[in-house]
């Protein structure tokens, strides 16, 4: 990155660095076609993503670490809406490697706390995906830059997690090898890993103002919830166990982003099976606070899974804003430890 460009947004909060033209910039460059199936087309497109990606990354100044595992496709393919082939066989053994991408902002006075933040870059076959989960990819892309260089106390984990599609393939396989691992010793008597929180972006950008144009899995509860009946507000989602996560991070997510309309659900003793459909569940399987940001897919996104989750669908405004909230909120979550906006003061408020 420019030494100039790097300067000046280090000027601003992190929420404030937070630029809409380049978050619609990720999502355009996604691939179409990104899936383990039905074709080498939607292969290759997968590859290109974890390379486009990866490289991106790279750009920024950061070292991602790749987690590569083995997938065993399933015996029949999956097949276009629409269609009933299921002749094709699957693909070669050999090419069912995949790879998760992380990328650690390291913690300065308590690395071993994690602050977890992640969206999936597969998509459905056939589907441009650019809601589900493009933007949730372009919002950790962001925070990829919009929080370099930025000291805090605990350890911001970016995660880009592949296969979600497939039945969260690859948040599966990090939780299973995080459990293993976290049970091992620390290196030189260092404290274990603990993940104080982790945050799934799933789905961010679509917005409607049209009465009934949001539908809830959860009924009118007298006094506990009122469902809400126009998909004009971003949703967290996440269970009663785990408020002392959820709370907090709502608080501070409105604090970033004042104008954004929030719906914080999670007051729930266990997830409605509609709760848990994003890379999250594993987490929370494994005792993890995990909590879902979602605009609620199917529930209001007339466009879910289908060809037609194209970029145009998207609300810029409030997509940004959503993205501001997090990075906002994840940095405060996190522990700043020195502002640069007080150690770089704007130029207009230098003596």
């Amino acid at each position: 990155m420019n030494l100039l460009l790097l300067a000046a947004s280090l000027l601003l909060p992190p929420h404030e660095a937070v630029e809409e033209a380049r978050l619609f910039q990720t999502i355009r460059s996604l691939p179409i076609k990104r899936s383990p199936l039905p074709d080498d087309e939607h292969r290759i497109g997968l590859n290109r993503a974890l390379t486009l990606l990866t490289d991106e990354l790279r750009s920024l100044g950061h070292a991602p670490r790749l987690q590569d595992f083995v997938w065993t496709f399933p015996l029949r393919r999956l097949n276009a809406p629409g269609t009933t082939d299921t002749n094709t066989p699957p693909p070669d053994p050999a090419d069912a490697t995949f790879t998760n991408i992380i990328v650690d902002l390291p913690g300065r006075d308590s690395p071993h706390e994690v602050i977890l933040v992640s969206a999936h870059y597969d998509a459905v076959p056939h589907c441009p995906g650019a809601d589900d989960d493009g933007t949730g990819v372009a919002a950790v892309m962001e925070l990829a830059r919009v929080l370099k260089n930025r000291p805090t106390r605990r350890t911001i984990r970016l995660v880009l997690f592949t296969l979600e599609e497939a039945g969260l393939i690859g948040s599966n396989h990090y939780v299973t090898d995080w459990v293993k691992q976290s049970k091992l010793p620390g290196p030189d008597n260092q404290p274990r890993e603990r993940i104080i929180g982790m945050i799934s972006l799933e789905m961010l950008g679509y917005f409607s103002d049209e009465p009934d144009s949001q539908k809830s899995p959860i009924p009118k509860l007298e006094g506990v919830f009122d469902p809400p009946t126009i998909g004009d507000s971003i949703c967290i989602v996440g269970i009663a166990r785990h408020q002392s996560f959820s709370g907090p991070l709502a608080k501070a997510m409105k604090s970033a982003a004042p104008d954004l309309k929030i719906t914080l659900v999670d007051f729930l003793p266990v997830p409605v099976p509609d709760m848990t459909r994003s890379d999250h569940r594993p987490f929370l399987m494994a005792g993890l606070p995990g909590v879902m940001i979602t605009d609620t897919a199917n529930f209001r996104n007339p466009h879910y899974h289908r060809p037609t989750d194209t970029i145009d669908t998207l609300d810029p405004r409030r997509f940004t804003l959503v993205v501001r909230a997090v990075a906002g909120s994840v940095y405060e979550l996190a522990g700043p430890l020195a502002d640069p906006a007080v150690i770089h003061p704007k130029p207009s408020e230098q003596p």
